[in-house]
């Protein structure tokens, strides 16, 4: 077979990637066709870096993931309405894969991206690897977001693999819809509390003994990549042999879990690394080892973004990354109508559910400045409103540049954030003297 797609429960979908390896040529692609999998109470059972890591196990070697929304919405303490497609082949050089059958025209005048010429391309944009196709108004302005059905998706997959009649569909439509109490929209917060206080600590999150155990109502970070960026310092955790590394992350979990109140909830950014062929599973090793502690794993939050990583002829954009949800106690309740009526898109199908679309600006912060790029403040201030009240504790075990002491300040809460390298300092102070009204209320501690 040629394409060989499989939109079916985790279990069925193993089966069919273990029954179908060898009927799948050589050249050829298998889709797996996903959403998230909940208990009755509400919390993760299977997600789609299980399925990955079972289909590598097989022998495929893993391509991408394209999310897209779905009106088959998956009620627990978020309207769940991500579709996964995960996107496999036995070997990629020989595989079939042509961007240009899934090019969508271009919405800016001129180029596909700013003024930088070498990124248009006359046949449309680059297709990325979040799947909601635009409509605009000749003026580079977009006046819908489009919500594709699952056999609109299946055809686009089929035409971008140049395949037109060899491949197969396996199909199990009897999906189990979770549905439990959450909060109603609560009113607008009381914002009236006395002065916060933002502390930087500058040592290592393995051992946050600054912080008294139980008092920290959110943990929120980006934690460094395994192997990707080196920011010379000697005990940085990042450029250790894996297993060390998912040790040292370990322990950095553990500390915030001792460090959560009953009702806290860690939210962790990360994406999957794909080194020389390779799929590192950064996000599979995390839910593993935060489970195996005593974290109940809540979902995944899609961010998307328009700026992308370009890639080559064989994949597309990279255009979203992944917020996974843990929470403490698998009883507490986490609150979302801080966001639940945030028009991300121009389409009332999409928003409120699991795809928050909030840009960054590309490239660095500055020349001045090694921290790479960084995450929004908007992202953060989100997840802050969502599981906190004004005058609450925020937590982050890799503070970097600190967007996350900006977006919690902002909305009036504590924070403490620990941070390796010394070296961020002036980059911090710089974005505090410029983001916060109030640079007083900085402590740094070593």
């Amino acid at each position: 077979m040629q394409v060989i797609i499989s939109k079916n429960k985790y279990v069925n979908l193993i089966d069919n990637l273990k029954a179908n390896y060898n009927n799948l040529n050589d050249d050829g692609s298998f889709f797996a066709i996903f959403s998230t999998e909940y208990d009755e109470k509400g919390n993760v059972e299977h997600d789609f870096f299980e399925i990955i890591h079972e289909a590598v196990e097989i022998g495929y070697t893993y391509i991408n993931t394209i999310v897209y929304p779905t009106k088959e919405v998956q009620k627990v303490f978020f309207d769940d309405n991500v579709r996964y497609v995960v996107w496999l082949c036995k070997d990629v050089k020989q595989m079939k894969f042509n961007k240009d059958h899934i090019r969508e025209k271009h919405i800016w005048k001129d180029v596909e991206w700013g003024k930088r010429a070498k990124n248009y391309n006359p046949k449309g944009k680059d297709p990325g690897n979040v799947w909601i196709p635009t409509e605009d108004d000749g003026h580079a302005n977009i006046t819908k977001h489009i919500l594709m059905s699952d056999d609109e998706v299946i055809a686009r997959l089929v035409a971008m693999t140049e395949c037109d009649k060899d491949y197969c569909i396996l199909n199990d439509e009897n999906r189990t819809i979770t549905v439990i109490d959450r909060i109603e929209k609560r009113t607008e917060q009381d914002n009236s509390v006395g002065k916060v206080e933002g502390k930087v600590v500058f040592g290592t999150s393995e051992n946050m003994k600054r912080i008294q155990d139980g008092t920290v109502s959110v943990v929120i970070t980006s934690p460094p990549y395994w192997d990707l960026k080196d920011y010379f310092k000697k005990g940085q955790i990042g450029q250790e042999p894996y297993d060390e590394y998912i040790a040292r992350m370990g322990r950095v979990w553990k500390q915030c879990f001792n460090k959560l109140k009953d009702d806290g909830v860690l939210w962790i950014n990360i994406n999957i690394r794909q080194q020389k062929g390779e799929v590192i599973l950064i996000p599979y090793d995390i839910v593993k080892q935060c489970k195996e502690m005593g974290y109940t794993y809540k979902g995944i939050l899609i961010w998307h973004k328009s700026s992308g990583i370009p890639t080559g002829d064989k994949n597309i954009v990279d255009r979203h990354e992944y917020v996974l949800i843990f929470v403490k106690d698998e009883t507490s309740i986490i609150d979302i109508s801080a966001y639940n009526d945030i028009e991300d898109y121009k389409n009332s199908d999409i928003n409120g559910g699991a795809f928050w679309n909030i840009n960054r600006k590309a490239g660095s912060v500055g020349k001045k400045f090694i921290h790479p790029a960084i995450y929004p403040n908007e992202l953060v201030g989100r997840i802050v409103c969502i599981n906190s009240k004004p005058g609450d504790t925020i937590l982050d075990p890799f503070l970097g540049s600190g967007t996350s002491l900006i977006a919690s300040v902002q909305n009036n809460r504590n924070f403490v954030g620990y941070e390796f390298n010394e070296g961020f300092k002036e980059l911090m102070e710089s974005r505090f003297s410029a983001e916060l009204n109030n640079i007083d209320i900085i402590r740094y501690e070593n």
